[in-house]
């Protein structure tokens, strides 16, 4: 099969400009409405405490950032991004297992002891879903002392739901889901919630892994490999598959398979170009409850809101061979 890696990788470099200019877009209208909400219905008040500012007599004023998940991936990324955007300071490298309550407590000491020893930084949070309700309960107290944000990634998947995805697609809905009722409560507090949904995205290094899982995934098929998870892993079963299943899931999975090599190959995003949006979302007066990245996502979103339901499920089921 012939590389399309150069016209790809173009056309993916076109759409995160792009998906860019529609970010300001969208925050044009969304800071429109609220300031209108505020001015005339005492809606939500203004937060510009959670951006870097240059203060009088020359002092810099440089928010706290905390990520999670920051060995690879939109973690690195985001942990790193922040340094060239205003963000003052060294980053601190923390190891916690964030499905360990006494390394989430040790953690949370050595971070408290940083913010501490910084004046007036409030302290933000970047987290993704793995031991959520941890982590947030954890650093909770920390963050509306200084009433920061915290800044959650989801998942486009959470909210189309596509076939062959019902784990991850219920876990990033659940953390939308969690967050938006957060968000209100700890609002009272100065404490800001919102959720990243990025589309598809391709991480630094996962294109080989991709393509050689899914060249695993054909070669064990008769030894109950059943798909490719979004890590590069392949899925296996120690159940037998009956004819009905391989004639049903056999298409959904080959559905799967072109999707994925042509995002590995160039159609996804950069993990930068989510962090891009992170961090609007770090420095946003008015935080969102939810921030759409990527140009495939915000279609799907506009497709996924005006559709009338049955005829959205119909194009879903339709398009991965459910029919």
């Amino acid at each position: 099969m012939p590389s399309t890696d150069q016209p790809l990788t173009f056309f993916s470099a076109l759409v995160v400009g792009l998906s860019r200019v529609l970010a300001w877009i969208d925050l044009g209208v969304h800071y429109t409405g609220n300031y209108i909400l505020y001015i005339f219905l005492g809606g939500f008040k203004t937060q510009t405490h959670t951006r870097p500012q240059r203060l009088k007599g020359g002092r810099v004023y440089s928010p706290s950032v905390v990520v999670t998940g920051a060995t690879e991936g939109i973690g690195l990324a985001t942990a790193l991004h922040p340094s060239n955007k205003d963000y003052t300071g060294r980053i601190h490298l923390v190891v916690m297992d964030v499905l360990s309550p006494e390394s989430i407590v040790a953690c949370l000491e050595q971070i408290n002891l940083q913010v501490s020893s910084t004046t007036d930084n409030p302290f933000i949070g970047v987290l993704d879903f793995w031991a959520y309700i941890s982590v947030i309960r954890a650093f909770l107290p920390t963050t509306k002392q200084n009433k920061g944000r915290f800044i959650n990634v989801g998942s486009f998947g959470g909210y189309a739901n596509p076939p062959l995805r019902a784990p991850y697609c219920a876990l990033k809905a659940a953390v939308e889901s969690m967050t938006k009722p957060w968000r209100l409560e700890m609002m009272p507090f100065g404490v800001g919630m919102t959720t990243i949904r990025p589309g598809w995205t391709c991480t630094g290094g996962i294109k080989p892994q991709i393509i050689g899982a899914w060249d695993r995934y054909f070669d064990n098929i008769p030894k109950g490999a059943v798909g490719v998870d979004s890590f590069g892993i392949v899925i296996q079963t120690d159940m037998a598959e009956g004819d009905a299943e391989e004639k049903i899931c056999r298409p959904m999975v080959g559905k799967w398979h072109k999707l994925t090599i042509l995002a590995a190959e160039g159609i996804a995003q950069s993990s930068e170009a989510v962090v891009a949006i992170i961090h609007d979302a770090l420095a946003d007066k008015f935080l969102q409850p939810y921030c759409t990245v990527g140009y495939d996502t915000l279609l799907g979103q506009m497709a996924r809101d005006l559709t009338p339901e049955n005829i959205y499920q119909y194009s879903v089921a339709k398009s991965f061979g459910c029919l």
